[in-house]
């Protein structure tokens, strides 16, 4: 039994947290770079720190570390050496390691909640580029590189014990199953992999969702699988679509209502509130969905309002 299933046996739903970068910027930082949340792993730790926290006091049962866009590759090109970029890489986990560990020495009614859990994230290779393709999939390289890319940074990251390996907003079938690949050689770690989709059937690279989720369904050491960075009016059929082949429990952590601006690198607002969002997050649960959070856009508010509504 993986440890998101050991979750779901104590609590109905398992709340993950929402966007980081996105809270940077609202904490009054600029993010607008590469890297992006990334570059505070070199300019200033806190800045990442105070955001796990705040998710964490929000009601969130796990965090997803700030290693999304971080990548060996990434820190050489803004002018980082090999051992610094690794050294980079492991810091992100640790940091929201030791958030959480801060958090629940200092949480008194423990017996209320689980004690929350750091998922490493791995970032498709498109947010090493920076130019819009981690939402097409169309890299251009070979899948030797592909895989050679994936590799790297995953053996840096299990280096450092994360609880989970959040495998998200993959684009393409081909990319997933690179990294399904990868994870088999490590058995005993749990991890999910999340599509990003462009509408209610197809993930961004156009392969068909319940192809995709067949194929995973089959491999026992990926312990969840769903949808993240994806607009929330798409989530109740592609639940739907991913139940009706798949028996693993469904993560659903979709953005806030807004459209990325690939060329502005902009979110542009939608009409969403947290409350709003709450309550198509017990939508997504009647439905099916068991892990639920929020990416790009949310906020610590959201993740307030789904605990609120499902949990409390």
């Amino acid at each position: 039994m993986n440890i998101i299933e050991k979750i779901l046996q104590k609590q109905k739903v398992f709340i993950l947290d929402g966007a980081l970068g996105t809270q940077i910027q609202r904490n009054g930082h600029d993010v607008n770079d590469s890297l992006w949340s990334a570059k505070f792993l070199n300019e200033d730790t806190s800045v990442i720190k105070e955001v796990h926290k705040q998710y964490l006091e929000a009601g969130a049962d796990c965090i997803i570390t700030s290693s999304y866009q971080a990548s060996i590759e990434g820190f050489l090109k803004k002018g980082f050496s090999q051992e610094k970029a690794i050294e980079l890489i492991k810091l992100s986990i640790n940091i929201a390691k030791e958030a959480r560990d801060e958090f629940w020495e200092a949480f008194e009614n423990k017996q209320s909640r689980v004690k929350p859990l750091v998922a490493a994230s791995i970032g498709p290779y498109g947010a090493y580029l920076a130019d819009g393709s981690e939402y097409t999939g169309d890299y251009k390289i070979s899948d030797e590189e592909l895989k050679s890319f994936h590799k790297k940074r995953l053996e840096i990251i299990l280096e450092t014990n994360p609880d989970i390996l959040a495998c998200e907003t993959i684009p393409s079938f081909k990319e997933a199953k690179i990294i399904c690949d990868l994870l088999k050689y490590y058995p005993n770690t749990s991890s999910w992999i999340t599509f990003s989709a462009k509408d209610e059937n197809y993930t961004n690279a156009g392969d068909d969702i319940k192809v995709c989720m067949t194929y995973f369904n089959k491999h026992e050491h990926i312990s969840a699988l769903g949808i993240n960075c994806t607009a929330p009016q798409y989530i109740p059929m592609l639940i739907e679509n991913i139940k009706s082949v798949s028996s693993k429990p469904i993560i659903a952590y979709p953005n806030g209502g807004s459209k990325y601006n690939p060329i502005t690198k902009v979110w542009e607002k939608g009409e969403l509130s947290p409350p709003e969002y709450a309550k198509l997050s017990h939508l997504w649960y009647t439905k099916g969905a068991k892990i639920i959070g929020g990416c790009c856009e949310t906020t610590p508010n959201e993740i307030e309002c789904i605990r609120k509504t499902l949990i409390v």
